[in-house]
Protein backbone atom coordinates (compact mmCIF):
# COMPACT_ATOMS: atom_id res chain seq x y z
CA UNK A 1 0.00 0.00 0.00
CA UNK A 2 2.35 2.42 0.97
CA UNK A 3 4.52 1.78 -2.47
CA UNK A 4 1.27 2.47 -4.41
CA UNK A 5 0.60 5.32 -2.85
CA UNK A 6 4.68 6.47 -4.00
CA UNK A 7 3.66 5.52 -7.36
CA UNK A 8 0.85 7.39 -7.71
CA UNK A 9 2.47 10.49 -5.92
CA UNK A 10 5.00 10.46 -9.06
CA UNK A 11 2.92 10.12 -11.53
CA UNK A 12 0.58 13.21 -10.50
CA UNK A 13 3.82 15.00 -10.07
CA UNK A 14 5.33 14.10 -13.64
CA UNK A 15 2.00 15.16 -15.22
CA UNK A 16 2.10 18.27 -13.88
CA UNK A 17 5.43 19.01 -14.83
CA UNK A 18 4.67 17.91 -18.54
CA UNK A 19 1.42 20.03 -18.37
CA UNK A 20 3.08 22.71 -17.43
CA UNK A 21 5.86 22.43 -20.18
CA UNK A 22 2.84 22.01 -22.78
CA UNK A 23 1.42 25.21 -21.21
CA UNK A 24 4.57 27.51 -21.89
CA UNK A 25 3.83 29.53 -24.95
CA UNK A 26 7.73 30.04 -25.41
CA UNK A 27 8.73 26.20 -24.91
CA UNK A 28 9.09 25.00 -28.38
CA UNK A 29 8.93 28.50 -30.18
CA UNK A 30 11.99 29.50 -32.39
CA UNK A 31 13.34 33.00 -31.27
CA UNK A 32 12.04 36.15 -33.05
CA UNK A 33 14.34 37.45 -36.11
CA UNK A 34 16.08 40.81 -35.36
CA UNK A 35 14.83 43.39 -37.80
CA UNK A 36 17.32 44.72 -40.11
CA UNK A 37 19.03 47.73 -38.49
CA UNK A 38 21.82 48.14 -40.57
CA UNK A 39 21.02 51.45 -43.39
CA UNK A 40 24.20 49.86 -45.54
CA UNK A 41 22.33 46.15 -45.19
CA UNK A 42 19.23 47.73 -46.51
CA UNK A 43 20.56 49.73 -49.60
CA UNK A 44 22.04 46.72 -50.85
CA UNK A 45 18.81 44.56 -50.11
CA UNK A 46 17.53 47.46 -52.03
CA UNK A 47 20.01 47.34 -55.07
CA UNK A 48 20.07 43.45 -55.10
CA UNK A 49 16.13 43.37 -56.03
CA UNK A 50 16.56 46.64 -58.61
CA UNK A 51 15.71 50.26 -59.02
CA UNK A 52 12.53 49.11 -61.11
CA UNK A 53 11.09 47.11 -58.30
CA UNK A 54 12.72 49.30 -55.08
CA UNK A 55 11.26 52.94 -53.95
CA UNK A 56 14.66 53.33 -51.70
CA UNK A 57 15.19 53.47 -48.27
CA UNK A 58 14.20 55.49 -44.96
CA UNK A 59 13.22 55.51 -41.60
CA UNK A 60 9.61 55.51 -40.21
CA UNK A 61 8.29 57.77 -37.43
CA UNK A 62 9.19 54.88 -35.20
CA UNK A 63 13.09 54.72 -36.42
CA UNK A 64 12.81 51.46 -37.75
CA UNK A 65 13.77 50.97 -41.43
CA UNK A 66 11.96 50.21 -44.53
CA UNK A 67 12.31 48.87 -47.65
CA UNK A 68 9.83 50.39 -50.41
CA UNK A 69 8.91 48.11 -52.68
CA UNK A 70 6.67 47.99 -55.75
CA UNK A 71 5.10 44.54 -55.75
CA UNK A 72 4.44 42.00 -52.87
CA UNK A 73 7.04 39.49 -54.31
CA UNK A 74 9.74 42.11 -54.04
CA UNK A 75 8.52 42.96 -49.87
CA UNK A 76 8.37 38.77 -49.07
CA UNK A 77 12.31 39.07 -50.25
CA UNK A 78 12.77 41.85 -47.68
CA UNK A 79 11.28 40.31 -45.09
CA UNK A 80 12.94 37.06 -45.36
CA UNK A 81 16.06 38.80 -44.63
CA UNK A 82 14.55 40.57 -41.87
CA UNK A 83 13.43 43.83 -43.46
CA UNK A 84 10.15 46.16 -42.98
CA UNK A 85 8.90 46.49 -46.54
CA UNK A 86 6.44 48.88 -47.93
CA UNK A 87 4.81 48.12 -50.96
CA UNK A 88 4.55 51.67 -53.39
CA UNK A 89 3.48 52.95 -56.46
CA UNK A 90 6.13 54.31 -57.89
CA UNK A 91 9.89 53.16 -58.62
CA UNK A 92 13.37 54.07 -57.32
CA UNK A 93 14.17 54.51 -61.43
CA UNK A 94 10.57 56.21 -62.12
CA UNK A 95 11.22 58.66 -59.47
CA UNK A 96 14.69 59.51 -60.74
CA UNK A 97 13.90 60.12 -64.42
CA UNK A 98 11.38 62.51 -62.65
CA UNK A 99 14.55 64.39 -60.80
CA UNK A 100 16.82 64.05 -64.25
CA UNK A 101 13.73 65.54 -66.28
CA UNK A 102 13.77 69.05 -64.01
CA UNK A 103 17.64 68.92 -63.70
CA UNK A 104 17.79 68.88 -67.43
CA UNK A 105 14.94 71.13 -68.24
CA UNK A 106 15.43 73.76 -65.64
CA UNK A 107 18.64 73.70 -63.49
CA UNK A 108 20.76 73.20 -66.23
CA UNK A 109 18.73 74.91 -69.05
CA UNK A 110 17.07 78.28 -67.18
CA UNK A 111 17.92 77.76 -63.54
CA UNK A 112 15.47 79.34 -61.14
CA UNK A 113 16.69 80.75 -57.98
CA UNK A 114 14.80 79.71 -54.55
CA UNK A 115 13.84 76.57 -55.61
CA UNK A 116 14.47 72.81 -54.71
CA UNK A 117 13.75 69.48 -55.62
CA UNK A 118 15.00 65.82 -54.54
CA UNK A 119 13.42 62.06 -53.99
CA UNK A 120 11.57 61.58 -50.89
CA UNK A 121 11.58 57.39 -50.31
CA UNK A 122 8.98 58.12 -47.38
CA UNK A 123 6.08 59.98 -49.59
CA UNK A 124 6.88 58.29 -52.77
CA UNK A 125 7.27 61.15 -54.53
CA UNK A 126 9.81 63.88 -55.53
CA UNK A 127 9.24 66.56 -53.61
CA UNK A 128 9.58 70.37 -55.45
CA UNK A 129 10.27 73.24 -53.21
CA UNK A 130 9.54 76.51 -53.55
CA UNK A 131 10.79 79.26 -51.56
CA UNK A 132 10.21 83.36 -51.57
CA UNK A 133 11.69 85.33 -54.33
CA UNK A 134 10.25 82.79 -57.05
CA UNK A 135 8.11 85.20 -60.05
CA UNK A 136 4.82 84.26 -60.66
CA UNK A 137 6.74 83.50 -64.11
CA UNK A 138 8.91 81.15 -62.94
CA UNK A 139 6.49 79.51 -60.77
CA UNK A 140 4.50 79.03 -63.25
CA UNK A 141 7.08 77.24 -65.70
CA UNK A 142 8.17 74.66 -62.45
CA UNK A 143 4.65 73.37 -62.15
CA UNK A 144 3.84 73.02 -65.25
CA UNK A 145 6.74 70.98 -66.19
CA UNK A 146 5.70 68.82 -63.19
CA UNK A 147 2.23 68.47 -64.12
CA UNK A 148 2.33 65.45 -66.14
CA UNK A 149 3.57 63.34 -63.33
CA UNK A 150 1.11 63.05 -61.44
CA UNK A 151 1.41 61.97 -58.26
CA UNK A 152 4.70 61.20 -58.42
CA UNK A 153 5.52 64.95 -58.09
CA UNK A 154 4.08 67.49 -54.90
CA UNK A 155 5.18 71.07 -54.84
CA UNK A 156 5.13 72.61 -51.45
CA UNK A 157 5.76 76.49 -50.22
CA UNK A 158 8.48 77.20 -47.86
CA UNK A 159 9.38 80.13 -46.45
CA UNK A 160 12.48 82.58 -46.69
CA UNK A 161 15.52 82.48 -49.48
CA UNK A 162 18.16 79.82 -50.34
CA UNK A 163 21.50 81.20 -49.82
CA UNK A 164 25.08 80.16 -48.74
CA UNK A 165 25.96 81.54 -45.26
CA UNK A 166 28.93 83.65 -46.92
CA UNK A 167 28.93 87.13 -45.97
CA UNK A 168 26.08 88.43 -48.04
CA UNK A 169 26.49 91.06 -50.59
CA UNK A 170 23.47 92.93 -51.85
CA UNK A 171 22.07 96.23 -52.95
CA UNK A 172 21.12 98.64 -49.96
CA UNK A 173 24.27 97.53 -47.78
CA UNK A 174 26.98 100.12 -45.94
CA UNK A 175 30.12 99.64 -47.51
CA UNK A 176 33.37 101.29 -46.48
CA UNK A 177 36.64 102.83 -47.78
CA UNK A 178 39.33 100.87 -46.47
CA UNK A 179 41.84 103.94 -46.71
CA UNK A 180 39.48 106.87 -46.76
CA UNK A 181 36.90 105.56 -43.94
CA UNK A 182 34.23 107.12 -46.33
CA UNK A 183 30.85 105.06 -45.87
CA UNK A 184 28.63 105.17 -48.85
CA UNK A 185 25.96 102.48 -49.70
CA UNK A 186 26.19 99.58 -52.62
CA UNK A 187 23.84 100.51 -55.04
CA UNK A 188 23.31 97.25 -57.54
CA UNK A 189 25.42 93.75 -57.89
CA UNK A 190 26.39 93.55 -61.84
CA UNK A 191 28.97 91.34 -63.94
CA UNK A 192 30.01 90.91 -67.17
CA UNK A 193 29.53 88.28 -70.11
CA UNK A 194 31.81 85.82 -68.18
CA UNK A 195 30.40 86.26 -65.25
CA UNK A 196 32.50 88.17 -63.06
CA UNK A 197 30.91 89.93 -60.50
CA UNK A 198 30.93 93.92 -59.13
CA UNK A 199 29.05 96.43 -58.01
CA UNK A 200 28.08 99.80 -58.59
CA UNK A 201 27.65 102.75 -56.60
CA UNK A 202 28.66 106.77 -56.73
CA UNK A 203 31.36 107.93 -58.34
CA UNK A 204 32.01 110.69 -55.90
CA UNK A 205 32.30 107.89 -53.08
CA UNK A 206 35.41 106.40 -54.50
CA UNK A 207 36.79 109.26 -56.86
CA UNK A 208 40.46 109.84 -55.29
CA UNK A 209 43.30 107.41 -54.82
CA UNK A 210 42.50 106.81 -51.06
CA UNK A 211 38.94 105.00 -52.26
CA UNK A 212 40.35 102.63 -54.03
CA UNK A 213 39.87 99.77 -51.26
CA UNK A 214 36.15 98.82 -49.76
CA UNK A 215 34.72 96.78 -47.04
CA UNK A 216 31.38 95.86 -46.38
CA UNK A 217 30.33 98.12 -43.41
CA UNK A 218 29.03 95.54 -40.99
CA UNK A 219 31.73 93.11 -40.07
CA UNK A 220 34.70 94.84 -42.02
CA UNK A 221 34.95 91.88 -44.70
CA UNK A 222 37.04 92.93 -47.71
CA UNK A 223 34.44 93.06 -50.99
CA UNK A 224 36.48 94.37 -53.68
CA UNK A 225 38.74 97.15 -55.20
CA UNK A 226 37.58 99.95 -57.93
CA UNK A 227 38.44 99.59 -61.37
CA UNK A 228 39.01 101.76 -64.30
CA UNK A 229 35.34 102.47 -64.96
CA UNK A 230 34.23 105.81 -62.59
CA UNK A 231 33.71 109.14 -62.74
CA UNK A 232 32.31 112.28 -61.25
CA UNK A 233 31.53 115.13 -63.27
CA UNK A 234 34.08 114.65 -65.56
CA UNK A 235 31.48 113.17 -68.22
CA UNK A 236 28.67 114.42 -66.55
CA UNK A 237 28.08 111.08 -64.83
CA UNK A 238 28.49 110.11 -60.80
CA UNK A 239 29.35 106.41 -60.63
CA UNK A 240 31.98 103.72 -59.92
CA UNK A 241 32.44 100.23 -60.32
CA UNK A 242 33.88 98.16 -58.04
CA UNK A 243 35.11 94.92 -58.99
CA UNK A 244 34.37 92.08 -56.41
CA UNK A 245 37.82 90.01 -54.60
CA UNK A 246 38.53 87.18 -56.34
CA UNK A 247 40.37 85.56 -52.85
CA UNK A 248 38.48 82.11 -52.59
CA UNK A 249 39.82 82.65 -48.58
CA UNK A 250 37.22 85.48 -48.11
CA UNK A 251 33.22 84.20 -48.63
CA UNK A 252 31.13 86.97 -50.05
CA UNK A 253 28.04 85.93 -51.61
CA UNK A 254 27.03 88.42 -54.36
CA UNK A 255 23.26 88.87 -54.88
CA UNK A 256 21.21 90.12 -56.99
CA UNK A 257 18.67 91.72 -55.11
CA UNK A 258 18.35 95.14 -52.74
CA UNK A 259 17.65 95.22 -49.21
CA UNK A 260 15.35 97.75 -48.00
CA UNK A 261 13.88 98.00 -44.35
CA UNK A 262 14.37 93.94 -43.73
CA UNK A 263 12.87 92.94 -46.85
CA UNK A 264 14.76 91.84 -50.15
CA UNK A 265 13.77 92.98 -53.43
CA UNK A 266 15.28 90.61 -56.37
CA UNK A 267 16.61 92.43 -59.39
CA UNK A 268 16.66 90.87 -62.53
CA UNK A 269 17.04 94.02 -65.45
CA UNK A 270 18.37 97.53 -66.09
CA UNK A 271 16.37 100.09 -68.03
CA UNK A 272 16.03 103.75 -68.28
CA UNK A 273 13.03 105.21 -66.01
CA UNK A 274 9.71 107.00 -67.20
CA UNK A 275 8.63 109.86 -66.09
CA UNK A 276 5.83 109.35 -63.18
CA UNK A 277 6.36 105.73 -62.59
CA UNK A 278 6.64 104.63 -58.98
CA UNK A 279 10.06 104.06 -57.65
CA UNK A 280 11.78 102.65 -54.66
CA UNK A 281 14.89 103.89 -52.93
CA UNK A 282 17.06 101.82 -50.44
CA UNK A 283 20.26 103.00 -48.47
CA UNK A 284 23.03 102.21 -45.16
CA UNK A 285 20.88 104.65 -43.10
CA UNK A 286 17.62 105.17 -44.50
CA UNK A 287 15.32 103.89 -47.07
CA UNK A 288 12.04 105.39 -48.86
CA UNK A 289 10.12 103.00 -51.00
CA UNK A 290 7.58 105.43 -51.84
CA UNK A 291 8.03 107.80 -54.69
CA UNK A 292 7.81 109.06 -58.60
CA UNK A 293 9.89 109.72 -60.60
CA UNK A 294 9.78 113.90 -61.60
CA UNK A 295 12.29 113.99 -64.31
CA UNK A 296 14.15 111.10 -66.56
CA UNK A 297 16.15 113.08 -67.23
CA UNK A 298 17.77 116.35 -65.25
CA UNK A 299 20.91 118.52 -65.25
CA UNK A 300 21.30 119.18 -61.75
CA UNK A 301 24.50 120.74 -59.41
CA UNK A 302 25.67 118.53 -56.79
CA UNK A 303 28.58 119.86 -54.58
CA UNK A 304 29.28 122.32 -57.42
CA UNK A 305 29.54 119.24 -59.82
CA UNK A 306 27.55 119.74 -63.00
CA UNK A 307 25.89 116.32 -63.83
CA UNK A 308 23.04 115.78 -66.69
CA UNK A 309 20.68 113.50 -67.95
CA UNK A 310 20.10 112.65 -64.17
CA UNK A 311 17.09 111.18 -62.64
CA UNK A 312 15.11 113.08 -60.45
CA UNK A 313 12.42 111.87 -57.98
CA UNK A 314 10.06 112.31 -54.69
CA UNK A 315 12.66 110.30 -52.65
CA UNK A 316 13.96 111.60 -49.52
CA UNK A 317 17.81 110.57 -48.74
CA UNK A 318 20.08 111.44 -45.94
CA UNK A 319 24.11 111.49 -45.77
CA UNK A 320 25.65 107.57 -45.91
CA UNK A 321 23.02 106.25 -48.68
CA UNK A 322 24.98 107.72 -51.67
CA UNK A 323 25.12 105.19 -53.98
CA UNK A 324 22.24 103.41 -53.25
CA UNK A 325 19.82 101.57 -55.44
CA UNK A 326 16.83 103.16 -56.84
CA UNK A 327 14.45 100.62 -58.56
CA UNK A 328 11.35 99.50 -59.89
CA UNK A 329 9.72 96.21 -60.10
CA UNK A 330 12.61 94.26 -60.61
CA UNK A 331 14.33 96.57 -62.44
CA UNK A 332 17.67 98.90 -61.68
CA UNK A 333 17.23 102.59 -62.57
CA UNK A 334 19.82 104.80 -60.78
CA UNK A 335 22.69 104.74 -58.46
CA UNK A 336 21.56 107.99 -55.80
CA UNK A 337 24.22 111.00 -56.00
CA UNK A 338 22.43 113.07 -53.69
CA UNK A 339 19.27 114.97 -52.28
CA UNK A 340 18.34 117.94 -50.40
CA UNK A 341 16.90 116.26 -47.07
CA UNK A 342 18.48 118.14 -44.05
CA UNK A 343 20.82 115.78 -41.94
CA UNK A 344 18.94 115.36 -38.75
CA UNK A 345 15.93 115.13 -40.47
CA UNK A 346 13.55 111.94 -40.79
CA UNK A 347 13.50 110.37 -44.13
CA UNK A 348 10.79 107.44 -44.32
CA UNK A 349 8.20 107.04 -47.10
CA UNK A 350 5.89 109.63 -45.00
CA UNK A 351 7.83 112.51 -46.04
CA UNK A 352 6.42 114.47 -49.53
CA UNK A 353 8.80 117.93 -49.33
CA UNK A 354 12.03 116.49 -50.49
CA UNK A 355 13.86 115.50 -53.41
CA UNK A 356 16.71 113.02 -54.74
CA UNK A 357 18.77 112.49 -57.85
CA UNK A 358 20.43 109.63 -59.40
CA UNK A 359 22.95 108.22 -61.81
CA UNK A 360 20.99 106.33 -64.54
CA UNK A 361 22.23 102.93 -63.98
CA UNK A 362 21.38 101.55 -67.27
CA UNK A 363 23.55 104.06 -68.74
CA UNK A 364 26.73 102.84 -67.18
CA UNK A 365 26.23 99.01 -67.68
CA UNK A 366 25.45 99.08 -71.18
CA UNK A 367 28.87 101.23 -71.45
CA UNK A 368 30.84 99.08 -69.83
CA UNK A 369 28.98 95.75 -71.12
CA UNK A 370 27.81 94.48 -67.61
CA UNK A 371 24.38 93.41 -66.66
CA UNK A 372 22.40 93.49 -64.03
CA UNK A 373 21.48 89.96 -62.58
Amino acid sequence: MRRLSIRRTSLTVALCSLAAVLASPTANAAPAPALMSDPAQARALATEIGADRTGGVYYDDAGQLVVAVTDESAARTVRAEGGTAEVVKHSAADLASVQTALDDRIAEADPIPNTSWGIDPSTNQVSVKIFEGVSAADRKRLTDLVAGYGDAVRVEKYPGTLKTNAYESLGGIGIKSVDSGAECTLGFNVRNSSGQKYFVTAGHCADTSADLWWNREAGGIYLGKRTEWYDFGGIEKDYAVIKYNEDDNIDVAAYGAVRAAGTEYEITDSRYPFDGESVRRAGAVSSDLVGFVLSPSETVTVSGVVLKNMIMTTNCALGGDSGGPLWAGTDALGILSGGNTPNGEPCNSAQDKYVSVYQPVHWVLSHHGLSAF
